[in-house]
């Protein structure tokens, strides 16, 4: 009856192609918001701003220097957002690394923070932050 499946898409219509990344414009903006941090007037703000430089590097692929700001960022203001997220996918990477490497204290200690990050996930929605 449907023997017309799908139309094959053709090799060029799958590459997708990433826009070019300028590590440098992202270090030099990070390096800005870290300027920045001292005038934040609250918590909130500090948060936001630890968040942009988290994801400054997240995009420039400087993997530590992202999750350190991403956990600054956590630490200042526990809510679930971009920190939040990205955070999550770091871990997992770092965790796949390790199980790569072979190296089973990364890959606890990486699950011990995804774990930490589930739970703060359920304290959020349930209201105990």
């Amino acid at each position: 009856m449907f023997l017309f499946g799908k139309k094959k898409s053709s090799a060029k219509e799958e590459t997708v192609q990433k826009p070019e990344i300028n590590t440098e414009e992202l270090l030099q903006k990070a390096e800005e918001l870290k300027a920045e941090l001292d005038n934040a007037l609250d918590k909130e703000q500090k948060a936001k701003l630890l968040t942009e430089i988290g994801s400054c590097y997240f995009q420039a692929e400087d993997t530590e220097q992202a999750i350190y700001y991403y956990e600054q960022s956590l630490e200042e203001n526990k809510q679930l957002g971009r920190a939040y997220t990205d955070l999550l996918k770091l871990y997992n990477q770092k965790r796949q690394e390790a199980a790569e490497a072979k190296d089973d204290e990364k890959i606890k200690e990486y699950m011990d923070k995804v774990q930490g990050l589930m739970q703060l996930s359920k304290d959020v929605l349930r209201g105990k932050v």
